[in-house]
């Protein structure tokens, strides 16, 4: 049943509330931005993030992480990470 569930939450289209532009920043800046950006949005609200530092997986990972807010996915696309979170507090 966690298959079905997990493939059906995958093909779920999630819709940004805001978008951030990480491309062509390297560690740890996409970090930084992200967390102003995510500083500046409700709770509650998904922020996509578009970064190409190969670096950034696991960082936006630990971050999220550390930080409370959900990785709600990541896509990669071209040598770019598409990440999208969901502010929590």
């Amino acid at each position: 049943m966690d298959d079905i569930n997990k493939t059906y939450s995958d093909l779920q289209e999630i819709i940004p509330d805001e978008i951030l532009d990480c491309t062509g920043l390297y560690c740890p800046a996409p970090v930084f931005e992200t967390r102003k950006k995510i500083d500046s949005i409700g709770k509650g609200k998904v922020l996509q993030i578009i970064a190409d530092d190969p670096a950034s997986e696991e960082d936006i990972k630990s971050w999220s992480k550390t930080t409370g807010n959900e990785l709600l996915k990541i896509e990669k696309d071209s040598g770019r990470f598409i990440f999208y979170i969901r502010k929590k507090h």
